[in-house]
C-alpha cells in the first residue's frame, strides 16, 4: 500500500488521472488478496483467535478508510457512503489523513451495510449475451418506408448521455467472445459490463483508461 500511495500522489501532481486509479486499483485488488489469505468468515468459528480476527477486520476497515479517500477526485457518493459505514463523519476524511494507520480508535463499523457496489451476476450475463448470440438469429429488416422519423432536438435534450473509463477489463472464463469491463462512471461509481468484441480486441489490455 505504502509504494501504491507514494506513486498515486506522484501521478496527481502531473495529472494522470488514468494512471493515478490503476494505483487505487492496486490497493482494491491486494485487499482482496488479503481476504482470501486469512478468511475472516474461518476465524469468526474459533473463538481463540478473536484477537487475529480482530486485527484482519481493522486491516481491512483501513484498507477501505484509504481507498475512499484516494477516489474522493473523482466519485463524490461512493466515498461518503464508505465513511458512514465504517461509523466515520466528515472530519475523517481530510485528505491530510491520505496516509496507512489513520484509522480513529473505537469507531463502530456498521454490522451489516446495504451493498455500495452490487456484484454482477456473471453466469447470468453470459448466457444472456450468448442467447443473443446464437448464430442463425433472425436479424431484423427495415423498411425505408416505416422507418420512425427522427426524434426532435426537445425530445433528445431530455436524453441523459455519460462517459465512463476504462478501470479493468479481463476476459470472461468459458466465454471466447467476451470481455468484462470495470467502469467508473463518476458520481454513479463503478459499473461492471459485458461485451462481445474479444476477438476484435486481442490487446484488450490497451482498452484500460479508455473512455466509452
Amino acid at each position: 500500500a505504502q509504494a501504491a500511495l507514494a506513486q498515486y500522489h506522484k501521478l496527481m501532481d502531473e495529472l494522470r488521472f488514468s494512471d493515478v486509479l490503476d494505483q487505487v486499483w492496486k490497493i482494491v485488488s491486494r485487499a482482496n488478496k488479503y481476504i482470501d489469505e486469512t478468511e475472516p468468515w474461518n476465524l469468526a468459528k474459533d473463538p481463540a483467535k478473536k484477537d487475529q480476527l480482530d486485527a484482519v477486520m481493522a486491516h481491512l476497515a483501513e484498507s477501505l478508510r484509504l481507498i475512499a479517500l484516494l477516489i474522493q477526485p473523482v466519485m463524490t457518493h461512493a466515498p461518503l457512503q464508505i465513511f458512514g459505514q465504517l461509523g466515520l463523519d466528515h472530519e475523517n476524511d481530510d485528505h491530510k489523513l491520505v496516509q496507512w494507520g489513520a484509522l480513529p480508535a473505537g469507531v463502530k463499523v456498521v454490522e451489516q451495510g446495504t451493498p455500495i457496489f452490487p456484484r454482477l451476476d456473471t453466469e447470468e450475463e453470459v448466457a444472456y449475451i450468448k442467447s443473443k448470440m446464437t448464430p442463425g438469429t433472425a436479424k431484423a429488416t427495415v423498411d425505408e418506408k416505416t422507418r420512425k422519423s427522427e426524434i426532435e432536438f426537445k425530445q433528445f435534450d431530455k436524453s441523459e448521455i455519460r462517459v465512463a473509463e476504462i478501470l479493468n477489463v479481463e476476459p470472461v472464463k468459458g466465454a471466447d467472445k467476451l470481455l468484462k469491463f470495470t467502469l467508473d462512471a463518476g458520481d454513479e461509481g463503478t459499473r461492471q459490463i459485458l461485451s462481445g468484441i474479444r476477438e476484435f480486441y486481442p490487446d484488450y489490455e490497451k482498452l484500460k483508461g479508455k473512455k466509452v
